[in-house]
């Protein structure tokens, strides 16, 4: 799975041998740069390790790949091979089957000992064994036709492989019609259990007691409507042309819901809704004023919490229904199973209550500090910071508490393309390359440098170029050289000095800020470092975005990275005063409204008002604080939270 996603796999198999051969070739530390780049972490396979898992594939490749021309007997051989046998049919003395069976049937029983794995097995197994019924009924009936004279009037329609062999693709064919045409029995449900069914799926069997849900207008049996592209009137003409056109409209509504109605030997109870989503009346199938009419049957009305104590199907309901009515356990009953399932129901209410208030507040919103010895140990003293591990924090402790405490990633199918983070990371590479080559005379050779980029980056980055990447590269060197002009009449007077400048990582000193518990290590990458004659330095920090970063964004604390490069240049680094700094928006070419040498206290101002948020947001995460507080704007799609977050905020457009 890993393997898939990194290397973007969403069709075909020479996408699957891509993404093994380039794990396989990449270097075990691979690993580090991601996690040293702010990157999800992940365990991916590399080197020899990937090299194995690329062989092993291959091997499962060739067992399920079809031969390509075969009689049916053949394939259906080589399906059932695939499946494998089941063992609880098999003889105690008898030899293993195929060794490279999937062993299909075995791994259906494996569910039989887990809880509540009984029934699936079952109905797994009862599925697999007439698949095999209708593999060997193929067989029979190849046979059949075989013996049959082909001198007869009427000689029977040639099967597949009856001469000689046929494609996989013609025996596929008809053993998806043969299956699509079987039915089988569900195996009889334990004692204590009830079956949830469709009506499809319970044809042929019988209850005592059967319900039927869902009896409003148009949701069982679901209204049939014509396709307003092709009416049944036009396929009715096309088919008399000789078209192959089956009737949209099948008319089998009545024939759904007798089937339904006759499962019942006893009880039948029908249940519908009468209210819609939205509040308004729904009205009732009309099959459900066709039985009102034939059968003189009670009608009630249930509304939510109206059911009575005495009616309560489980502890849980009997707590909300005396809730209802108005009935409290008694203080006898302190420690008994229905006090308890009261209590438990007022600490949900008071769960509710809380994260049904503006604002995150209380043990129930983000409160993790009975982890406070586990966090304390992980993020202590020797635990190297990320600036913009530190920013996610800001934003969100919600956020940074399941992307980086939990490790979590959001699970987003591979598609091609890039995503924003990619073209950060090109636009980064560009101008790193650029400005190391030729300092004083860029334009000169990015034109070559961003071809030789944009060449690489589909397998540097892992992602798989649409149809307009062509065009896209002309538009990324158009935005790149208005960038670089901009960064030219942007010098006054610096003149670049170094590029991608690590401190904490690669053997780099960390920057050290003091901290009365601690001492907090900071690490991070200087995209760019200018220097001005007079000895004075310039930090920039690359933005691949177009919305310029505001001075507020810093007193708000949810913009630490530039100061804290800032401090890191003079302290860690120990490279000389910094005068000034930056944001750089490649994709508007200008500069951010946030500049270090005018904020308020110049470059110290902003680098103290960095440093005391980092403290503080350091502190709660030691103390466990993670309350989710959606930025602004709203969150992002790529937090892990999206899926359950109950404070998430999507944002808008």
């Amino acid at each position: 799975d890993g393997a898939a996603r990194a290397g973007l796999v969403s069709q075909g198999l020479d996408q699957w041998r891509e993404a093994l051969d380039r794990l396989a070739e990449a270097a075990p530390e691979a690993g580090a740069a991601a996690e040293e780049e702010d990157l999800a972490s992940s365990d991916l396979p590399t080197g020899e390790e990937a090299a194995a898992l690329r062989r092993a594939f291959d091997l499962f490749v060739a067992r399920i790949t079809p031969p390509p021309q075969a009689s049916v007997r053949d394939y259906v051989a080589w399906v059932e091979g695939i499946i494998g046998d089941d063992p609880e049919l098999a003889h105690p003395s008898a030899t293993p089957g195929d060794a490279d069976s999937l062993c299909i049937v075995a791994r259906a029983r494996k569910a039989e000992p887990e809880p509540g794995g009984l029934p699936f097995a079952r109905r797994d197994v009862a599925a697999l064994r007439t698949l095999k019924d209708v593999l060997r009924g193929l067989v029979l009936a190849e046979s059949l036709l075989n013996s049959l004279p082909v001198e007869s009037p009427n000689p029977p329609t040639p099967f597949p492989g009856r001469e000689g062999g046929d494609t996989f693709s013609r025996f596929f064919d008809e053993l998806r019609g043969a299956v699509e045409a079987t039915t089988y029995a569900l195996p009889f449900p334990e004692a204590g259990s009830i079956l949830a069914a469709p009506v499809l799926h319970a044809r042929g069997l019988s209850f005592r007691a059967v319900v039927l849900l869902g009896l409003s207008e148009g949701e069982f049996p679901a209204a049939e409507r014509e396709d307003p592209l092709l009416r049944e009137g036009d396929r009715a003409l096309l088919r008399e042309r000789g078209l192959p056109l089956e009737p949209r409209l099948r008319g089998e509504e009545v024939t759904l819901f007798y089937e339904a109605v006759t499962r019942a030997r006893e009880r039948l109870l029908l249940c519908r809704p009468y209210l819609a989503d939205d509040g308004q009346a729904w009205e009732p199938s009309p099959y459900w004023h066709h039985l009102h009419r034939l059968v003189d049957a009670p009608l009630r009305r249930v509304r939510p919490g109206e059911v009575p104590p005495e009616e309560a199907a489980s502890p849980q309901e009997f707590v909300v229904a005396a809730a209802h009515a108005g009935f409290h356990p008694a203080e006898e009953d302190n420690g008994s199973y229905i006090d308890q399932g009261w209590q438990g129901a007022l600490a949900g209410a008071e769960v509710v209550r809380a994260r049904l208030a503006r604002q995150p507040t209380g043990p129930y919103e983000g409160d993790l500090s009975p982890l406070v010895p586990v966090l304390a140990a992980r993020y202590g003293p020797d635990h190297v910071w990320s600036s913009s591990r530190l920013e996610t924090y800001a934003k969100c402790p919600l956020h940074f508490y399941v992307a980086h405490v939990l490790h979590l990633e959001p699970r987003t199918l591979p598609q091609e393309g890039f995503d924003r983070l990619i073209l950060g990371s090109i636009y980064h590479r560009v101008l790193e390359k650029v400005y190391r080559l030729a300092p004083f005379d860029p334009l000169s050779v990015l034109p070559e440098v961003a071809q030789t980029v944009f060449g690489a980056a589909p397998g540097e980055y892992g992602f798989r170029p649409t149809a307009l990447w062509e065009q896209q590269q002309r538009e990324f060197l158009a935005v790149l050289e208005k960038t670089v002009v901009a960064l030219e009449e942007a010098r006054e007077g610096y003149e670049p000095y170094a590029q991608e400048l690590p401190f904490g990582l690669h053997g780099e000193p960390p920057l050290t800020l003091q901290h009365p518990a601690s001492n907090i290590q900071i690490r991070g990458y200087i995209d760019r470092v200018d220097r001005a004659p007079d000895g004075s330095l310039r930090v920039m920090d690359y933005k691949a975005g177009s919305s310029r970063i505001s001075a507020r964004e810093l007193k708000d604390g949810t913009r630490l990275q530039l100061p804290l490069y800032a401090l890191a240049v003079q302290d860690a680094l120990s490279l000389g005063p910094v005068a000034g700094g930056f944001y750089w928006h490649i994709g508007s070419a200008s500069p951010s409204y946030l500049r270090l040498g005018r904020y308020e206290g110049g470059v110290e101002g902003a680098a103290e008002a960095a440093t005391g948020y980092v403290r503080a947001y350091v502190a709660a995460v030691r103390e466990g604080r993670f309350p989710p507080t959606p930025p602004a704007g709203g969150c992002p799609d790529h937090c892990p939270a999206v899926g359950f977050c109950w404070r998430y905020k999507p944002r808008g457009w």
